[in-house]
């Protein structure tokens, strides 16, 4: 693979970041989570996309199965639930598009069997760059410093629910991530979780000689991996 992969992780350190200004010849872009929200709305392409929460694409399943309808992911990987059977069906339409975490974790070697319990959409991003043999993956946006913006609500089911649209979102790179009604799950009870399979992830690419760098201005995983300032990037 001559391309290198960036990985967008939706952080607000991203705010203002020219994503047009990528040259599209030397990067090839794999967005997480919310951002195809971003992205489609100021008509960026994009190659890939991972989300293994399946309360998100759940809530955002239409939003999703128009971008893989639409061809606007080459290949996405996400978890087997929370997806409905017609879902399912324009899944198994696109069957070279789409690889189950699950599927993954079950193959011998594999860098996803590693992981265990403690898998994230970030730490999974990573390890779906070496799957898709990007020998340098950059990442963006990994801030690693979530904080309660108090406009969440516990439903019954005890998923938590949006009920208030924000201007200025100190967790992620643009307001519109999260929208009032969105869906997500209640925080897991593995303590440390996002952190440690970061930096799980971050040894497993080590071990296969897969270069990573952090591009934050923010402290983020500077203790872990080489991190140079956003203003760095592509210089």
């Amino acid at each position: 693979m001559n391309k290198e992969l960036i990985v967008i992780c939706n952080g607000a350190s991203l705010r203002n970041f020219d994503f047009k200004s990528i040259d599209r010849d030397k990067y090839s872009i794999l967005i997480t989570g919310k951002a195809f929200r971003y992205f489609r709305k100021n008509r960026i392409d994009y190659d890939y996309y991972c989300c293994i929460d399946d309360a998100v694409s759940k809530s955002c399943e239409w939003e999703i199965c128009r971008e893989i309808k639409q061809k606007n992911i080459k290949c996405l990987l996400t978890v087997t639930a929370g997806w409905s059977v017609e879902t399912v069906k324009i899944f198994r339409k696109n069957n070279h598009k789409v690889g189950f975490l699950e599927d993954l974790k079950k193959k011998e070697g594999n860098a996803f069997s590693q992981l265990e319990d403690k898998y994230t959409t970030g730490s999974s991003a990573i390890l779906f760059g070496m799957f898709l043999e990007y020998k340098k993956i950059n990442i963006l946006g990994l801030d690693n410093d979530y904080v309660n913006t108090g406009n969440v609500r516990t439903r019954p089911d005890g998923k938590r629910e949006i009920f208030k649209d924000l201007v200025g979102n100190p967790n992620y790179f643009f307001d519109n991530y999260e929208r009032t009604g969105d869906v997500k799950n209640a925080p897991n009870n593995i303590e440390n979780i996002h952190t440690d399979s970061i930096i799980k992830a971050i040894d497993i690419a080590d071990v296969n000689n897969i270069e990573l760098i952090n591009y934050n201005n923010k402290k983020s995983f500077s203790d872990n991996i080489k991190t140079l300032p956003l203003n760095k990037f592509d210089k």
